[in-house]
């Protein structure tokens, strides 16, 4: 009796009851404060989790090593990542799955000083991009060795913590040289003075920069709820490119941005070129990160899209019209 009485409470932690029938709860991380992630905090704020019988619980939780080792503990169920750690976790024995892209494209730009006119002025430098293994550290190191410089010999790459704004203020402090920048902070900067000297997709114009992943043994027990948020975030994405005035509102409270014209700005002349309309990854940026991953990690020869990308779902929902 007492193993049964455990279960049922196991059960329903796990189930919440709204107004119009049971939602089924989880856990979702987002690893960064920027405007290209807003699609999650819609379908949360907007009510789309709710209209699928979702309820859920977002989270900042910055850097993929984080999330990914709060995943493998069962206490987060599903996030948004950059696909390096995800892809090395995997070749050490995970069972990680991305089941929907967010974005096929590479919004970091490295700001500097206003004494630094050109990439070639960059060396010796350092450059704050937050903390290790994340998507600034981890494409910057593609993005350099390209140019034919490398991190820690030709630039230096400072490791912070607290975010864009941390490293901003770094930049006017002094600090440091020159910082990497996602939207809509590199508006900020320019706002300030400071010189966009280098912009990641004009080295890597096709690349799988992120998007949503849980655990294949969790995406193959749980059916309804993956296809539930699936439809939320589908929903949620739609919402960005129909309805301006909305997603504006939505930006300037979760960014905690005060200027209506900024945020105006960003939404059109940015927002809407970075988001992933239906979720697919695109299959030439997608090599093009395999193709860095097998050059960095021998481990890495014969993974394949299919090895860690999951579009059974999204497959399904197209099926259906949705």
């Amino acid at each position: 009796m007492g193993r049964l009485f455990i279960v049922i409470l196991t059960v329903l932690s796990f189930i919440s009851l709204d107004g119009k029938g049971f939602c089924q709860s989880i856990n979702f991380s987002y690893s960064s404060l920027i405007g290209i992630q807003s699609p999650l905090w819609i379908a949360r704020d907007a009510g789309f989790f709710k209209k699928h019988r979702i309820n859920a619980n977002v989270v900042y939780m910055p850097g993929g090593q984080s999330v990914v080792q709060e995943m493998l503990t069962g206490r987060l169920q599903m996030a948004i990542s950059a696909p390096a750690a995800v892809l090395q976790s995997n070749l050490r024995g995970t069972d990680f799955a991305y089941f929907g892209a967010l974005s096929n494209r590479i919004d970091l730009v490295v700001f500097a000083d206003k004494s630094i006119k050109s990439i070639q002025q960059l060396r010796g430098k350092k450059i704050a991009v937050g903390t290790a293994g994340a998507a600034p550290d981890y494409r910057g190191r593609v993005v350099f060795e390209k140019l034919g410089m490398r991190v820690g010999t030709d630039v230096v790459f400072v490791q912070t913590v607290g975010g864009q704004p941390t490293r901003l203020a770094m930049l006017q402090s002094g600090n440091v040289d020159a910082v990497v920048l996602a939207p809509p902070y590199t508006m900020e900067a320019e706002r300030l003075g400071y010189r966009p000297v280098l912009e990641y997709s004009s080295v890597l114009p096709h690349y799988f920069s992120s998007g949503y992943f849980a655990r294949r043994k969790y995406i193959r027990d749980n059916p309804r709820i993956m296809e539930n948020t699936v439809r939320a975030l589908l929903d949620a994405t739609r919402y960005v490119f129909s309805n301006a005035s909305g997603t504006i509102n939505f930006l300037a409270r979760q960014l905690k941005l005060k200027d209506d014209a900024f945020v105006k700005k960003y939404y059109q002349e940015v927002l809407l070129g970075q988001i992933d309309r239906d979720l697919y990854p695109d299959d030439k940026g997608v090599e093009i990160f395999l193709e860095q991953e097998r050059k960095a990690n021998a481990a890495s020869a014969k993974i394949k899209k299919d090895d860690f990308f999951d579009s059974s779902i999204l497959d399904k929902l197209r099926k259906q019209g949705y």
